[in-house]
């Protein structure tokens, strides 16, 4: 066979044209990953609850370490109401700050409890709804609290334990965020036990509270 003398030759490629990546097939893998979804987008709604069910004891765990530090917190911003009044009616009545204080030393002893209440509600707050900044205060607060031996060297410990472990950061990963999202029909039922325990710190933390108002 013979060439054609009048065929045109086909063009040569252009070496400055710019080269466009070829797409993949998104057929090939429908459950990876895009920049425009979640990470468990392309999981099907039993594949999702399997993954929560399997951190659920854990997520659990870390919301009841965030009532450990609201209830403290509460507490501290009691003491900085009733401390506050103190100082101003002491202020008012002889000029000085509480209890012998002066001003300024008054001033930061009540500053330090509303501050720390602050902080420690903002924590608790933070670690129930999974927040980063809130795992690191914990996280701070935990290693200061390895000191407390023996009690609190434990106690520390383990809060440690659920937030720094591989589940824990499974738990606050965004993943896992929006698992929950997808899954809000699941619910982790506290055991009878827990509730009493709560109800016990509660009425203890109150009682505690109702003396120093009417002690002071």
């Amino acid at each position: 066979m013979t060439k054609d003398p009048f065929a045109v030759p086909d063009d040569e490629p252009n070496p400055f044209a710019i080269q466009r990546p070829v797409a993949a097939d998104a057929a090939l893998n429908p459950y990876a990953p895009t920049s425009h979804v979640s990470e468990t987008e392309g999981l099907g709604g039993s594949e999702v609850e399997a993954f929560r069910r399997k951190y659920l004891s854990h997520e659990a765990s870390i919301k009841s370490i965030g009532l450990l530090y609201i209830i403290p917190g509460v507490l501290m911003l009691l003491f900085f109401v009733v401390m506050a009044g103190v100082a101003a009616v002491s202020l008012l009545v002889d000029g000085n700050g509480m209890q012998g204080m002066g001003l300024v030393e008054a001033a930061l002893v009540v500053g330090l409890y509303g501050g720390l209440g602050s902080v420690q509600i903002y924590t608790g707050l933070g670690l129930r709804r999974f927040k980063i900044a809130a795992r690191r205060l914990a996280t701070v607060f935990s290693v200061i609290g390895l000191l407390i031996f023996p009690f609190g060297t434990l106690i520390n410990g383990y809060i440690l334990y659920l937030l720094q472990s591989q589940k824990g950061k499974v738990v606050f990963s965004e993943a896992y965020q929006d698992a929950i999202r997808r899954t809000s029909h699941i619910k982790y039922q506290t055991s009878l036990i827990v509730k009493v325990l709560l109800v016990i710190l509660i009425a203890v933390i109150s009682l505690g509270v109702v003396a120093l108002v009417l002690g002071g």
